[in-house]
């Protein structure tokens, strides 16, 4: 065999690895976030590639995706388990938030095309029609990356996206508990339509509210009677 289709053929396991081990990732990660897989959870590997029907070598490299995304933890005598945050590491993800996304939203809003008005507009919509709080947090991301992406800030993007996970998984539990997918949606209407005026001070200060609101909500539930709620759930 020439070395060129040795290369070849090393090249394509390779991606077809990586696809696998993405597809894993999503899956462990989807269910993270919807509360499957709850925080203190231990990821036993074995079991978890026989329920998924792969080895354990992409499911691995998966699980490290997962830990350097800050949703699982590698704990001695423990393994690795799904990951907690405190109180105050919650309201440290969104103060990060508050930052990064009203930055990136100012610097969007005059970029913003017809075709990212429409992108957001669909995620909108999709979750009016499902109303299903279950996958929230892919929705709810989905919408805030089509405002954030005229931005061009890919580098800050990425690490959004890790805040986002890491805190949406509290968010979703409360949403179960509370059941109040509309007063996002409402928020998320808001938000568009001062984008597509473009005005900045306007849209900017909808989501600064939106996040503090979040926020605020999530971290008295946690401390009340709500929060004995989240932790029945989970």
């Amino acid at each position: 065999m020439a070395v060129f289709d040795i290369v070849s053929n090393m090249t394509k396991i390779a991606e077809r690895r990586v696809s696998l081990t993405e597809q894993i990732t999503d899956e462990l990660r989807r269910r993270i976030l919807n509360g499957e897989l709850p925080e203190g959870t231990s990821l036993r590997q074995e079991r978890l590639a026989a329920e998924l029907g792969v080895s354990r070598i992409p499911l691995r490299e998966a699980i490290r995706h997962l830990e350097a995304e800050g949703l699982v933890t590698s704990e001695l005598h423990k393994g690795t388990v799904v990951s907690s945050l405190s109180p105050s590491e919650i309201e440290e993800l969104f103060g990060i938030r508050m930052q990064l996304e009203t930055w990136l939203f100012a610097s969007a809003i005059p970029r913003m095309t017809d075709a990212d008005f429409t992108r957001a507009e669909a995620v909108i919509e999709e979750a009016s029609r499902t109303g299903d709080f279950e996958n929230w947090s892919a929705l709810n991301w989905r919408f805030h990356e089509a405002l954030y992406s005229p931005s061009g800030s890919t580098i800050a993007l990425k690490l959004l996206r890790s805040v986002h996970d890491n805190a949406a998984r509290y968010v979703n539990l409360q949403l179960a508990v509370k059941g109040d997918v509309e007063h996002e949606l409402s928020d998320h209407h808001a938000m568009l339509a001062y984008a597509r005026l473009r005005d900045v001070e306007r849209g900017v200060d909808i989501l600064r509210r939106h996040i503090a609101r979040v926020s605020r909500d999530l971290l008295t539930s946690l401390s009340g009677e709500a929060g004995k709620g989240l932790k029945d759930i989970a």
